[in-house]
């Protein structure tokens, strides 16, 4: 079962497209589906631009929020001069220190982040033969911004932050290598995300290839500030 929110089950009328990658590099791929659910359902409604106005939905009418959000992605969907930007951090961070402190760790030691993923069993009982683990969740992806091929983003680089400051700005967001299963249909993916200096949220990803689309099946949530 997919856990992400309720906005994945849902009896609206019309349903949230979703943008399926047909590159055929297994990773360039992966990146892309993957980036294409998180940006409705973990990046926050900062993509839909101008189209955010109904956020407040939320607390009162969650059937309608959900049916206005509908709205709005498709509205963006595959039409480029409606994008925010999302920035892809390529350079800046090599690695992932699991040793930064969190919020979610009470104890604050200093190994909280590895220790609490090894204890999520399930979800990485599918990866118990491959012993490279928390070294490749700990190490940035070479995944590059034109790479994506998104429909309701644009992916740029941020060595170019500066030249968009004044446009709409969904945040920066920063990719593991990835982890497969023996079978290379599953995998395992560290993502952070930030958006500017009030929204900061990183976790581990497991997917799984499900009719050609790499689909989220369950997340960890290691650090929300």
């Amino acid at each position: 079962m997919i856990l992400l929110p309720s906005l994945l089950i849902t009896n609206c009328k019309e349903e949230m497209k979703k943008c399926v990658s047909q590159s055929t590099d297994i990773n360039v791929k992966l990146y892309n589906d993957l980036t294409d659910q998180l940006i409705p359902y973990f990046f926050r409604e900062d993509y839909l631009g101008e189209k955010r106005y109904f956020d407040s939905l939320r607390v009162h009418d969650d059937d309608l929020y959900i049916e206005e959000k509908t709205k709005a992605h498709n509205e963006i969907f595959n039409h480029p001069e409606k994008f925010c930007n999302l920035y892809i951090d390529s350079t800046k961070n090599k690695n992932t220190d699991f040793a930064t402190g969190s919020k979610n760790f009470i104890t604050g030691h200093p190994e909280a982040h590895i220790n609490y993923i090894k204890s999520r069993k399930e979800l990485l009982k599918e990866f118990s033969s491959n012993t490279d683990i928390i070294k490749k969740l700990s190490t940035r992806s070479s995944i590059k911004a034109n790479q994506f091929n998104l429909c309701t983003a644009k992916v740029l680089d941020l060595a170019e932050y500066d030249k968009h400051t004044n446009e709409c700005e969904i945040g920066v967001v920063y990719f593991s290598e990835i982890v497969f299963d023996p079978s290379k249909k599953r995998a395992l993916v560290f993502v952070d995300h930030r958006i500017k200096n009030y929204f900061h949220r990183n976790a581990v990803f497991k997917l799984r290839l499900h009719d050609n689309y790499w689909e989220i099946e369950d997340y960890t949530i290691l650090l929300t500030s």
